[in-house]
């Protein structure tokens, strides 16, 4: 499957990170991923490189910066990045809270639950993912 999309991974651990780039090119292919272990640097990188359709999975529980805290500051972005970016909370939170707080930020598409596997981002890429 091949696809427009780009894809930017924002989670302190770098295991996580390397699973879902290898699930993202094993299901579609070589596309362009970039992964962030510093909260601090996706924020950066997504302020500054979006230029088109891009999915951002974001972790919750990150040491410097926590999701919630990721979201509060994308909110300053600019319109062009926020049009061009679908977010999906990447989590292994068992915290209903969680959820349902990812579920009604309107920055969010959805809350998905660790690891990230090939039919969830077949699912995202083809446009039919359903929280």
């Amino acid at each position: 499957m091949s696809t427009d999309l780009k894809y930017v991974i924002v989670d302190d651990d770098a295991f996580n990170n390397m699973i879902c780039r290898m699930v993202i090119e094993d299901a579609l292919g070589e596309t362009e991923i970039n992964a962030f272990t510093k909260p601090e640097e996706g924020l950066e990188f997504m302020k500054e490189n979006i230029k088109g359709p891009t999915v951002l999975f974001l972790d919750i529980n990150m040491p410097t910066l926590t999701g919630w805290e990721f979201l509060q500051q994308y909110e300053a972005f600019s319109d062009e990045v926020k049009m061009n970016t679908n977010i999906y909370i990447l989590s292994s939170s068992l915290d209903r809270r969680d959820k349902d707080r990812a579920t009604t930020n309107k920055y969010v598409q959805g809350f998905i639950s660790k690891p990230l596997d090939f039919e969830t981002i077949t699912a995202i890429a083809g446009g039919e993912f359903q929280d």
